[in-house]
This record gives C-alpha cells, sequence and structure tokens, in this order.
C-alpha cells in the first residue's frame, strides 16, 4: 500500500471512529455546552490526535530512520543501511538507499585494494633498489676501505676505520629500510614472525620498550595479515615519531567474534586532526571489513584498536 493511501485511510478510519462514537454514545451537548461536556469532547479530540499521530508516526518513521543515517554517515558500509518496513514509497526509497550504500562501499572497496596494491608494488620495487643497488654499492666501498685502511699509516687507518664504521651503520640502514618497505619474513615465516621482527628492528633503533602479546597461531588470509602488520608498523612510527613514549604495548587476541589487534603507548596522548597515517590505517581496516579506533588521552597515552569480525584462524587456503 502506497504512503498516501496509508496516511488517507488512516485518517479515514480515525475520524470514522469518532464519528460513531458521537452518534451513539450516550453523550449529548446542549446548547450551551457545560464544563462536563467540554471535558468530554476535550477527551475524544486527545484521543483522535493520539490514533492519528500513532499512524502518521509509524507510516514516516522509516524517513527518520533514513535521515539518521545519512546525517551519520562518514563512509559507505553495510552495515549502516536503514530498516526496510512494508512496501510502500518509503520502503522503496529505503531499499534504493541500501542498495547505494552497498554499491559505494564495493566501489571504494575494489578502488582502496587497487591503489594500496599499486602502493605495495612500490614499495617492493624501492626496496628491490636499495637492497640491489644501493646496498650493494655500500658493500663494495666497505671492502675498499678496509683494503684501503691496511695500505695506510695509522693516523690515516684511524680516519679509514671511522669512514667505514659510518658506511656499515649507512648500510644497516638501508637494508632496514627495504626490509620495512617489503616485510619478506611476512611472506616467508608468516605474520608472527614478522610481527616480532619489526618490534625487535623498533625497539633497537628508537629506544623504545615494546612489549608483544601474540597468541600461539596467528594465521588469517594474506591480505588481513599484511593489513595487520601495516596498521603495526604505522602505529608504532607514530608511536616513535611524535608521542614522546618511553613504552608500548601490542596485544593481539582471537576470539570467536574474530581477531582485536591493540597498540597502547605511554606518551603525550596529544589529540589531533587525522593525518594520512590514520586514515591510511582505516583505509586497510575497510579493506578486510574491519574498524579502526584511535584513542588518545592526554598525559596518559595512545590507544590504536583494529578489530576484524572475518578474521579465522588458519586463513590460509
Amino acid at each position: 500500500m502506497s504512503l498516501f493511501w496509508r496516511l488517507f485511510l488512516g485518517s479515514v478510519a480515525t475520524l470514522l471512529v469518532a464519528t460513531l462514537v458521537l452518534a451513539f454514545a450516550p453523550v449529548t451537548v446542549s446548547e450551551t455546552a457545560s464544563l462536563d461536556e467540554i471535558l468530554v469532547l476535550g477527551m475524544g479530540l486527545t484521543a483522535i490526535f493520539a490514533v492519528n499521530g500513532f499512524i502518521i508516526r509509524r507510516a514516516l518513521r522509516p524517513l527518520g530512520d533514513l535521515r539518521e543515517a545519512l546525517t551519520a554517515l562518514d563512509a559507505p558500509r553495510r552495515d549502516r543501511g536503514v530498516l526496510v518496513r512494508g512496501h510502500d514509497e518509503i520502503a522503496a526509497l529505503a531499499t534504493a538507499y541500501n542498495l547505494m550504500l552497498a554499491r559505494l562501499e564495493r566501489e571504494r572497496e575494489s578502488s582502496t585494494r587497487a591503489s594500496l596494491t599499486a602502493q605495495e608494488g612500490e614499495r617492493a620495487r624501492v626496496a628491490a633498489e636499495l637492497h640491489d643497488e644501493v646496498g650493494q654499492r655500500l658493500t663494495v666501498m666497505l671492502l675498499r676501505l678496509e683494503l684501503l685502511g691496511r695500505e695506510l699509516t695509522a693516523p690515516l687507518r684511524g680516519e679509514v676505520s671511522e669512514l667505514s664504521e659510518l658506511a656499515r651503520r649507512t648500510h644497516d640502514d638501508v637494508r632496514a629500510i627495504s626490509a620495512r618497505l617489503r616485510p619478506g619474513v611476512l611472506a616467508d615465516l608468516g605474520l608472527k614472525a614478522a610481527l616480532a621482527d619489526l618490534v625487535d628492528e623498533l625497539s633497537r633503533h628508537s629506544g623504545l620498550v615494546v612489549e608483544s602479546v601474540f597468541p600461539a597461531g596467528l594465521e588469517g588470509s594474506p591480505e588481513e595479515e599484511l593489513v595487520i602488520y601495516r596498521v603495526v608498523q604505522e602505529a608504532l612510527t607514530n608511536v616513535v615519531r611524535h608521542a614522546g613514549a618511553r613504552r608500548a604495548v601490542v596485544m593481539i587476541a582471537e576470539s570467536n567474534t574474530g581477531l582485536e589487534v591493540v597498540i597502547r603507548d605511554d606518551g603525550s596522548g596529544a589529540r589531533g586532526q587525522a593525518g594520512t597515517g590514520i586514515m591510511g590505517m582505516s583505509e586497510r581496516a575497510r579493506l578486510v571489513h574491519g574498524t579502526l579506533v584511535v584513542d588518545a588521552m592526554p598525559g596518559v597515552g595512545t590507544t590504536v584498536r583494529l578489530s576484524i569480525p572475518t578474521w579465522r584462524s588458519g586463513g590460509h587456503e
């Protein structure tokens, strides 16, 4: 039944009931209405208004749901659709909105996946160039400096030794950057080993004390594992760069409802506008139908929470 007929017939039914009540009820109105008669008429009108308001509110409720959904919408997600009630014009509008939401989410997911795939490809290319070209040249430089140091006198040998140490540290930094750009250990040894290596390397280079708590078995789909690795990597990088923290904790817990990753630090907890790092983490989370929440408490620290409801341990096929 259309919205027009629902409202029209509701009003007709309300007025019909009121007419029948006035026609057959043992209540009459004098030429000059008494107080009791006015009270009875007022109660009758109140009942009419209440019934009519109930019918109209029930008919227009989906419009309110749709308005709230549109107001609260910040990104297309299927779980933010509106409930479809009935088969009238409003239900058709709600159905069209839900279909549009699903289509936008699919398109957003597709574009995000393409963008992140291109990003990972570029990371791999840069990592390979750093490893194969810059790394090899630094290795050659180290060998030649060592040979040169053997031929020089003691005063100059000390300077060459300092240059060799500088080149060695630069070589180590290049290898570390290459590993961060392309986590080969993730594909070779799995997510748990890759995260442990990431935490260990960051602790050694930054001085940040990082505690990690991982479940015994930690294995999902390649896409989920890469999302978790990149979120933890970005969150810890933000801690080192901006939080001024001394300690951080990375906790991963599996449950019947999925998987939750928590990165917590004891830094400044300064609140600010979401930058590209947080936006990138949110995009990655949506790619695996997950959610990312960043809770910053000034003077206490920041907590980054990634939840993946679709996670199933042992997800590799």
